[in-house]
């Protein structure tokens, strides 16, 4: 059932994120929800859940529309093992946390991303596209993280009182 509702969720975001946040981009820039998710079950799930996530959610965006199946895959799959192996030992309670570690998250995936496209002859100059694409995503995805991370922390209770209770 878990499952299930995770796949829902993450269609429902890369629905959102595709159709309605196309025209509340600011400066061209709209953040990644997706990836946002993502990162939140990193932090709260662990790191193989997280890379899970990741992969999937990668898999479904090269699937629908990148050029090539793989780039966006591999790069959430690492950007999301190495956010919640870092954050293992870390107590999130706080938002601020939270946030900090989906903004250098986000830094991450958009590092990885812009050198595999290079290395692939996606892009020509990577750090070209640098300052005016990756700090603002990021800034918009800290914005967004913690109603995404309290969701699934809502989510997580509700599935651990309902479907993992021992009669």
């Amino acid at each position: 059932m878990r499952t299930v509702a995770y796949v829902f969720v993450i269609i429902t975001l890369l629905l959102l994120q595709t159709t309605l946040l196309n025209f509340s981009q600011i400066y061209g820039v709209k953040p990644d929800l997706p990836l946002v998710f993502a990162l939140c079950m990193a932090m709260i799930k662990g790191e193989k859940v997280g890379a899970v996530t990741g992969f999937f959610n990668g898999l479904l965006e090269d699937i629908l529309f990148g050029r090539f199946l793989g780039l966006n895959t591999i790069v959430k799959c690492i950007t999301t093992y190495v956010l919640g192996y870092g954050s293992r030992d870390i107590y999130k309670g706080p938002a601020v946390l939270t946030m900090a570690l989906v903004f250098l998250g986000s830094i991450l995936y958009n590092i990885l991303f812009m050198l595999l496209a290079f290395f692939t002859n996606e892009i020509s100059h990577p750090w070209y596209y640098f300052l005016p694409i990756t700090i603002p995503s990021a800034l918009l995805n800290m914005i967004i993280s913690p109603l995404i991370y309290l969701a699934i922390t809502k989510m997580e209770r509700f599935f651990n009182y309902y479907f993992d209770t021992r009669y």
